[in-house]
């Protein structure tokens, strides 16, 4: 009897775990993802309230601004990224080259000014999209999102609306 019990729990953990792998398998390299003429634009821009009142029309044209504008910055990103990676390695080493450290920030901070300016030069695209009621909206939504009023716009529990930072002070 605890032979067949134990048989019976071994089987249902077998079963969970290929059902696991199975999802976790499909997730990771069979499921479609988005075709270069389906492919979603930011969260940000999903989150524009309804109450923007946005055409058909604008909404298509504001989604295909967004994918080029990301497509546009996502090589600084990786180039930030790789930025981050040298200047980690760096710091790690016994004896850490502090002109060099400073050279990688200041380019990693360049990088960032670039994505600033290609990112006002999208918001400026947007607003030629848009009436003048709805660039008052648009511009009154993203300086919320700025100063972090506009929690819809920000990751749950980050900076100081964040629950730690509550809970801390």
């Amino acid at each position: 009897m605890k032979n067949k019990f134990f048989i019976i729990v071994l089987v249902f953990l077998f079963i969970i775990n290929i059902t696991a792998l199975a999802t976790f398998s499909y997730n990771r390299w069979l499921k479609p993802g988005p075709t270069a003429g389906q492919q979603e634009p930011s969260e940000t821009l999903q989150v524009l309230p309804p109450q923007m009142s946005l055409t058909p029309e604008q909404s298509k044209m504001m989604k295909n601004q967004r994918i080029f504008f990301e497509e546009d910055i996502e090589s600084i990103r990786l180039r930030m990224g790789e930025k981050r990676n040298a200047i980690l390695e760096e710091i790690r080493k016994p004896s850490p080259n502090l002109n060099h450290l400073d050279r990688m920030i200041e380019e990693l901070g360049g990088l960032q000014a670039d994505i600033q300016k290609k990112s006002v030069r999208h918001l400026l695209k947007d607003k030629e999209l848009l009436t003048p009621w709805q660039q008052e909206r648009y511009f009154s939504l993203f300086e919320e999102h700025v100063e972090g009023r506009g929690m819809r716009f920000r990751r749950k529990g980050a900076g100081r609306q964040g629950p730690r930072w509550q809970r801390e002070n």
